[in-house]
C-alpha cells in the first residue's frame, strides 16, 4: 500500500487600491470587463529606469493575513529578483521575497468531511508582483493584457502535512474563507484571484521517506485540486508496481479528460539566480505596527464556530452556513437578541431556556429555508454592497423576532407564515399588521372549525370511510382538505383532534 504526501503552494492576489509597486489602480478591485491594458504605467510595464516603490496597504495586508494564521512576523525583511523571461512578466523579472519571507511558522486548523479536525503547517506567506495575463487566441497568436502586472500577489506554501486530496480542498477552501473573512482578497478562483499548486509524493506506508516529488501548476478549483490529487496518487502507485521511476517534474491538468500531463521535467526548471531588489530598501516591521494590525482583526471562522455553538446550542450545519454567509450571521444574531423579550411578551409565564432553545431552531431553520428562498429570488439585492442593509430594512430583525414567535406559539400556522414573510419582505410591514390586512388570524371559534371539518367528511365520503375502515393514513388527506377549506387558518393539531372525534362518532 502506498501513502501520499502533500503540500500546497496557493496564491492570492491582494485586495488593495493600487497595485503593489506603482500607483495603477488594482485590477480586483476593478471590473473584469474593463478594456486591455488601461490599468498600466511605465513601472508596471517595465520600462527601463523606473522606479519602484512598496505599496504600504499590501503589507498591511500581509502581516494581518499571517497573523490571522498563526504566523510569526519578521522583524527585518526585503524583496529579491526572481529572474525569469516569459511574454507575461515584461521586465524579465518579477520582484518576490526568497529567503526572508514576512510572515513563517504558522499554522491552520480545519474539520475534515467526517467533522475531524486537521491541522497543516505553514512554512511562510510572502509578498510578490503578479505577472501579466496571456491570451491564446485559435489562429496560434499569443495576445498580452498587462492590467494585472503589478498586482499584489501573496503567496502561501504549506508544510507536506496532507495525504489525502479531501484534505488539500478542505485546506484550500477554509483559507478562502479566511481571507473572504479578513477582507484581504477576493479570492476568487474562477476569475484568478486565487491559484493552487500541488507538491506530490507516494511511498510505501512503513517508509518514512518521501517519494519523488511531483508538482502540479494552475488548478484553479477546489474540485481540482482534489480530482488531480486522486489522479496523480493513482498515476504514481501503478508506475511503481509496474517497475517503474517516478521522474521529478512539474505537470498540468487537463479538464476534459480529469488527467494530469507532463509540462517540463528537473532539467528543465528555471534557474531563477535571485539576487535582492536593488531598487527596495529592506523592510523594518515595528511590534507597534504589528500589534495594531493584530488589534483590528475580525472574528475569525474557527471563533465564530465555536461561540454559535456555545451561545446558540444549533447544529454544525447551521453553524457552517453562517461562517460562510456573514451577513445573514449578523442578521440572525440580531433577530437572536430579539427573540426572548418577544417571547416573553407572548406568553404568560417566562419562556425556559430549553424553550428559547427551541425557538433558535426555529428561527435558523427559517432563514435557511424561507428568507434565503426570497432572498435568492430578488434580483435588486444582488446588485447592493451590503446585503445585511438590504434585509434589514425590508424586515428589521424585530418584526423577523415576532414573526418567529408568533408561529412558536401557535399565533399562526406554517402555511398562513409562507403568506406573511413574502408579504413581509416585499411591504416592509410587521408580521401582525400584514395578518390584521388580509383576514389572516387563526380559526379561534370552535364552531368555525366544527362546520369545516364536518363539511369537508360530507365532501370525501372515501377517504372518510376509509379512515373508519382502519386506514390511519387517510386523516393526512382530511387534515389537508381542512387546511385548505380554511384558508391555512386552521390549526392542523386541533383539526386533527376534531376529524378524528367526528370520523368516530
Amino acid at each position: 500500500m502506498y501513502k501520499a504526501t502533500i503540500g500546497l503552494e496557493i496564491h492570492f492576489e491582494s485586495k488593495t487600491n493600487s497595485k503593489m509597486f506603482c500607483n495603477c489602480p488594482n485590477e480586483e478591485n476593478n471590473s473584469l470587463d474593463e478594456a486591455p491594458n488601461i490599468n498600466t504605467c511605465p513601472v508596471c510595464m517595465g520600462h527601463p529606469g523606473v522606479l519602484p516603490v512598496i505599496n504600504k496597504e499590501a503589507i498591511d495586508k500581509l502581516i494581518k493575513t499571517g497573523l490571522a494564521l498563526n504566523c510569526k512576523i519578521a522583524e527585518h525583511t526585503k524583496f529579491d529578483r526572481k529572474n525569469y523571461f516569459y511574454p507575461d512578466l515584461p521586465k524579465g523579472y518579477q520582484i518576490s521575497q526568497f529567503d526572508m519571507p514576512i510572515c513563517y511558522g504558522g499554522y491552520l486548523d480545519f474539520a475534515l468531511d467526517d467533522g475531524s479536525m486537521k491541522r497543516v503547517r505553514i512554512t511562510r506567506i510572502h509578498m510578490e508582483e503578479d505577472t501579466a495575463k496571456s491570451y491564446h487566441m485559435d489562429d496560434g497568436a499569443t495576445l498580452v493584457d498587462f492590467n494585472r502586472s503589478g498586482v499584489p500577489l501573496m503567496e502561501l506554501v504549506t508544510e507536506p502535512d496532507m495525504h489525502t486530496g479531501e484534505e488539500a480542498r478542505r485546506f484550500a477552501q477554509e483559507l478562502q474563507l479566511l481571507l473572504k473573512c479578513l477582507d484581504v482578497s477576493n479570492a476568487d478562483m474562477e476569475k484568478g484571484q486565487m491559484r493552487c499548486e500541488v507538491n506530490i509524493s507516494i511511498n510505501t506506508e512503513d517508509d518514512d521517506e518521501l517519494g519523488t516529488k511531483v508538482e502540479i501548476k494552475n488548478l484553479n478549483s477546489f474540485k481540482t485540486v482534489e480530482k488531480s490529487i486522486e489522479y496523480e496518487t493513482k498515476r504514481q502507485a501503478e508506475a511503481l508496481n509496474n517497475g517503474e521511476k517516478i521522474i521529478q517534474e512539474t505537470r498540468g491538468w487537463h479538464d476534459n479528460k480529469e488527467a494530469t500531463f507532463s509540462q517540463r521535467n528537473k532539467e528543465d526548471a528555471y534557474e531563477y539566480r535571485y539576487f535582492p531588489e536593488p531598487d527596495l530598501p529592506p523592510l523594518e516591521i515595528t511590534e507597534e505596527r504589528v500589534e495594531k494590525i493584530r488589534s483590528g482583526l475580525p472574528e475569525l471562522p474557527s471563533d465564530k464556530r465555536k461561540r454559535f455553538k456555545e451561545e446558540y446550542g444549533i447544529d454544525l450545519k447551521t453553524i457552517e452556513f453562517f461562517v460562510y454567509e456573514p451577513e445573514l450571521a449578523d442578521y440572525f444574531e440580531k433577530t437572536a437578541t430579539e427573540l426572548r423579550s418577544w417571547a416573553d411578551e407572548t406568553r404568560e409565564t417566562t419562556i425556559t431556556d430549553e424553550e428559547y432553545a427551541n425557538i433558535i431552531k426555529l428561527c435558523t431553520n427559517y432563514i435557511l429555508t424561507d428568507l434565503q428562498s426570497i432572498i435568492k429570488s430578488d434580483e435588486e439585492i444582488k446588485n447592493v454592497d451590503n446585503n445585511f442593509a438590504f434585509l434589514s430594512k425590508r424586515i428589521t430583525p424585530e418584526n423577523f423576532a415576532e414573526f418567529i414567535c408568533l408561529i412558536a406559539n401557535n399565533k399562526i400556522t406554517s402555511k398562513i407564515a409562507k403568506i406573511v414573510l413574502p408579504e413581509m419582505y416585499s411591504k416592509g410591514k410587521d408580521p401582525s399588521q400584514i395578518i390584521e390586512d388580509n383576514d389572516l388570524m387563526p380559526i379561534a371559534d370552535d364552531s368555525e372549525l366544527l362546520t369545516i371539518v364536518n363539511t369537508v367528511i360530507e365532501n370525501n365520503p372515501k377517504p372518510a370511510s376509509d379512515y373508519r375502515g382502519g386506514k390511519q393514513n387517510s386523516i393526512a388527506f382530511l387534515i389537508g382538505q381542512v387546511m385548505a377549506a380554511s384558508k391555512g387558518k386552521a390549526d392542523p393539531k386541533k383539526a386533527a383532534e376534531v376529524l378524528k372525534r367526528e370520523l368516530e362518532k
